[in-house]
């Protein structure tokens, strides 16, 4: 055993090669990135396939074949991501794995990276497949190899869910020495266990609820959930956010107050909490972003005939938008309790101190002068653009962007707009990544229904916001190893893309804006790959 000071991202990453995961698959997206960044250089000293797969829902598509044949598998995304997983998450539910599925879900509270402020939490008790949350980079490492195990154990795939300030805390973890090698359950061929169709899937159906009758019984004994302190109010911290409570109110005193820690968020650990509300007359829940545990909190609270009152976000006690920081539970607990004082003083005003941090990989990025080229050449035909982005490339000009969406989005966004009969041209713009994520679809669509838009792709030759990952368009895979790159241009065309430009912003002899101008004058769907 070493013990090694780590940062949440990694110490997950640790946890997995512990567990003797056999394949890592993601998207990039910020966080969860930083794990499979940290399990990429020890990939094959352990054994491990990984890869940078071109969306999300592949990523868990090649897991779920994985865990099919027996290997241990997990999987990172970011909460958008999860969404774009959505489809075959909830089929996976009801086929009981086999080798440990574990999806690494990284939550962005305050959207610092995202397009939304989304809590991803309520999408597990949706799939019904468990959720963990663990509050500090020694709990994640033990978490993540339990997730393993209990995948199998009870035969489905689990989420642990982190938020990018995990990501970032730092703390001392107690590592094994040796290297792992991936377990290996081998394949069983098994009738109808992979196979969900209208025959069976409400029998599947009524077995999976058996399976989450089970996990509540083990939800319930699970280590990750305890309680510490004495006295008649208490505090209910799940995951992450128990952290910050600490922080608050420091780690040795609980202050007079009973605290239940939660590590298990789905199921919930029902017993336990029926236990905690019994013994306090009232109750402050503490959670990042939504009231989720909250309202599942007061409905145990009637069911098991608990007289305590119950505060969070649904009285106002805290907030239901954005990152929870600690000056905010620090507030509540003062409104709480009255004459609370805090182990330490958090203020609103330094906030900024608790925001975390994130890396800027658009730094240099010459998006202004694309888009000032397209709106000149456009003023010169005397035509007026409607710009529709995609997430990712487009966010250092956002400000000059009409509508931007999902990945994927903007082409049927700007051919919806055109179909609708808008005067205005409507230009779908976005990254080389995005055209590989999801475009493809809606290209598809555009040519079968002869759209009249233009398509603008800024080809960075990798995912380039969130640090320059390799995609299906680059000549490398995720260990920097030589790969087969498929070209945007013999794809459009191979989709129905007739009319192609290529052009770069420095090409000698052939300004991006007279590019643009030819491009401008088709009145049909027309696509211009920008060298970047």
């Amino acid at each position: 055993m070493t013990a090694r000071n780590l940062d949440g991202d990694t110490a997950l990453a640790f946890g997995a090669l512990a567990a003797g995961v056999g394949l890592v698959t993601s998207y990039p997206g910020s966080p969860s990135s930083g794990t499979i960044e940290a399990i990429i250089p020890l990939a094959e000293k352990h054994g491990v396939y990984i890869e940078w797969s071109s969306n999300e829902k592949v990523a868990l598509e090649m897991a779920i074949g994985a865990s099919i044949a027996g290997r241990r598998a997990l999987v990172g995304t970011k909460s958008v991501g999860l969404n774009a997983m959505a489809d075959p998450l909830l089929a996976l539910n009801l086929t009981p794995v086999r080798g440990g599925l574990v999806i690494l879900l990284g939550d962005d509270p305050g959207g610092y990276g995202s397009q939304n402020d989304q809590d991803s939490r309520p999408l597990a008790a949706l799939a019904e497949t468990p959720m963990l949350e663990p509050s500090d980079p020694a709990e994640g490492y033990a978490m993540m190899r339990e997730a393993f195990t209990v995948s199998e154990k009870f035969g489905t795939a689990v989420i642990v869910r982190e938020t990018r300030a995990f990501s970032q805390l730092t703390g001392e973890v107690v590592l094994e020495e040796a290297a792992h090698k991936p377990l290996n359950l081998g394949f069983s061929r098994e009738p109808w266990r992979f196979v969900p169709v209208p025959l069976n899937v409400v029998e599947k159906h009524r077995d999976l609820h058996k399976r989450i009758e089970a996990l509540s019984v083990w939800a319930d004994a699970a280590p990750f959930n305890r309680v510490v302190g004495a006295g008649p109010k208490g505090v209910i911290g799940a995951g992450f956010a128990f952290r910050k409570l600490l922080d608050v109110i420091g780690d040795k005193d609980p202050r007079g107050l009973r605290l239940l820690k939660l590590g298990v968020l789905y199921p919930l650990p029902r017993k336990t909490v029926a236990d905690f509300l019994l013994s306090c007359n009232e109750i402050l829940t503490i959670e990042e972003t939504a009231p989720f545990l909250e309202t599942q909190i007061k409905a145990v609270a009637h069911d098991s005939g608990a007289a305590s009152k119950i505060y969070g976000k649904e009285s106002g006690h805290l907030s239901r938008e954005g990152e929870l920081f600690r000056w905010q539970i620090q507030a509540a607990l003062s409104r709480f309790i009255p004459g609370f004082v805090p182990d330490r003083d958090f203020r609103r005003e330094n906030e900024k101190e608790e925001i975390p941090k994130r890396k800027n990989h658009c730094a240099g990025c010459r998006y202004d002068e694309i888009v000032e080229a397209l709106e000149e050449a456009a003023e010169s035909l005397g035509q007026k653009l409607i710009l529709v982005a995609d997430p990712g490339c487009l966010v250092t000009v956002a400000d000059r962007m009409d509508a931007k969406y999902s990945l994927g989005s903007a082409v049927a966004v700007a051919d919806g707009m055109s179909k609708a009969g808008v005067a205005e041209r409507p230009v779908a713009v976005f990254g080389d990544s995005a055209f590989f994520h999801s475009a493809l679809p809606a290209i598809c669509n555009a040519v079968h229904n002869r759209s009249d838009i233009l398509i603008v792709v800024l080809d960075n030759r990798a995912t380039a916001t969130s640090g320059f990952q390799p995609h299906p368009g680059v000549a490398r895979n995720a260990l920097g190893k030589e790969a087969p790159a498929v070209d945007i241009e013999r794809l459009a065309r191979a989709a129905g893309i007739e009319r192609i430009f290529r052009a770069g912003l420095d090409d000698p002899g052939l300004p991006l804006h007279n590019v643009f101008r030819d491009a401008l004058r088709l009145r049909e769907l027309t696509l211009v790959i920008v060298r970047c």
